[in-house]
């Protein structure tokens, strides 16, 4: 493989890039290797999405990605296909990211990136690379996706052509404001391979960039991240149903952890959501499997953050009940969809669970999401107002902690509401001292109580 050549196009930016997956994570890796002044290819199987693309409009609500989609179109400098063909020979390095999810049986499913591996292979050229940017096992690169590129090339690694990881450490909502904060980790098949890379991710981000020894390395990172944040959340939903039932508030409690210098704060919740979180932990699990090994710690955290919906059911029924008001048949107001705060997108949201738990108990559920206002999301039908989704409500349930929640005027709706209205505050965003009066509040971790 001649380094030299590729070190040249990086340097003269000459490189010719092409990005497989065009959603929350590829297309802003795509804008920013061509705002960078690298010719971009974007790819994606999805036609309608292509075509907005190339007429500048993007689905993904991350602040200033507009603005650079439509800078980087006017300057020439991306173009959308759903054509690979096309993409592979039109480019020296190739970036995959595509979703690998986990199914109902909470097996990893990397159908979507060995498919664009075989493609890959199949046209795959002298001196051309291979960046993995989706989230995969550790073992994942060396075992699965070289074999099948190399398989369908009969080009060999190092030798031929390179392979990298690079996993996505992107925070959703702040993308683009961390392009040039958050490091980037790197583990290529050879160290030269490593270097190179090193050197095209300065040529696109200000961040430091860290080179490891491995591919698996480097996905290890990824994972190690996110799992510390699972299980130190999840340990922090264990503490919160353990403190409510003794009658501490956990809230208190992490306030006052918090003042000595080596306590990490963690959050309790209705559970966690999103692409990685609850999907990361299998892909460590299903490694150890294969070696003889059961982590314990990290398939009972899951378990644990994957039972916190249930909890905050059991908290609604409780808290109903303490007004002697049944959960069947009463008004539910829902306060949030997406799995976090102050973006759009409820993948394995667990506020989905708790209003399908809802829906079973024959609940009338209200949703206010001001990211979904009027639309209907997965069958639930979202308010235009908040207003309109508290009529007559009986109890409200925080699910999101959107900056909109935290500025609820509670004092207003429990005015006009003249009754007493529950309020389960699954993300404890309100203190307790700022609540009205002849409100019936609990939290995660916070007992039943009439301020």
């Amino acid at each position: 493989m001649d380094i030299a050549k590729i070190n040249n196009l990086i340097e003269n930016h000459e490189l010719k890039v092409a990005v497989f997956g065009t959603g929350r994570i590829g297309l802003p890796t795509a804008l920013m290797y061509a705002k960078a002044g690298y010719k971009t290819i974007g790819v994606d199987i999805n036609e309608n999405l292509i075509r907005d693309l190339r007429n500048k409009k993007t689905f993904i609500d991350e602040p200033g990605l507009p603005e650079i989609l439509s800078e980087v179109i006017d300057r020439n400098l991306i173009e959308f296909t759903i054509d690979f063909e096309y993409a592979i020979k039109n480019s020296n390095v190739m970036i995959i990211c595509v979703p690998t999810p986990v199914n109902q049986n909470k097996i990893p499913i990397f159908t979507a990136i060995e498919d664009v591996a075989k493609k890959i292979g199949i046209l795959l050229r002298k001196d051309q690379i291979v960046i993995n940017e989706s989230s995969v096992s550790p073992t994942t690169i060396e075992t699965l996706i070289i074999p099948i590129i190399e398989q369908n090339s009969n080009l060999k690694i190092n030798d031929d052509f390179g392979v990298c990881s690079c996993p996505e450490r992107a925070d959703p909502g702040n993308i683009v404001d961390n392009w040039d904060k958050v490091a980037r980790i790197v583990g290529g098949s050879s160290d030269d391979v490593g270097k190179m890379i090193v050197k095209l991710y300065h040529n696109i981000s200000k961040a430091e960039i860290v080179q490891v020894s491995t591919p698996g390395t480097a996905n290890a990172v990824k994972l190690t991240e996110n799992i510390f944040r699972d299980v130190n959340i999840a340990l922090m939903n264990e503490f919160a149903v353990l403190y409510e039932k003794l009658g501490i508030d956990v809230k208190e409690v992490i306030r006052g952890s918090s003042t000595k210098y080596n306590f990490q704060p963690h959050y309790p919740g209705p559970g966690v959501g999103g692409p990685c979180l609850p999907a990361n932990s299998y892909y460590i699990i299903k490694d150890a499997i294969n070696v003889d090994y059961i982590p314990f710690m990290i398939r009972v955290a899951r378990e644990i953050n994957d039972r916190m919906p249930a909890v905050v059911m059991e908290l609604i029924q409780n808290a109903l009940n303490f007004t002697h008001k049944s959960l069947k048949g009463s008004i539910i107001t829902v306060l949030g969809l997406s799995y976090k705060a102050n973006i759009k997108d409820v993948q394995i949201s667990p506020a989905l669970k708790v209003i399908q738990l809802l829906n079973e108990k024959q609940a009338n559920i209200q949703i206010w999401d001001p990211y979904y206002k009027g639309e209907n999301v997965l069958g639930y039908p979202v308010g235009n107002s908040l207003e309109e989704s508290l009529q007559n409500t009986d109890c409200i349930v925080v699910l999101t902690d959107h900056k909109e929640f935290y500025d609820i005027d509670l004092k207003k709706i429990q005015k006009n509401m003249q009754k007493t209205v529950v309020l389960v505050d699954s993300r404890n965003i309100y203190e307790i001292s700022n609540l009205p009066q002849n409100i019936v509040y609990c939290g995660v971790g916070r007992k039943i109580r009439k301020i």
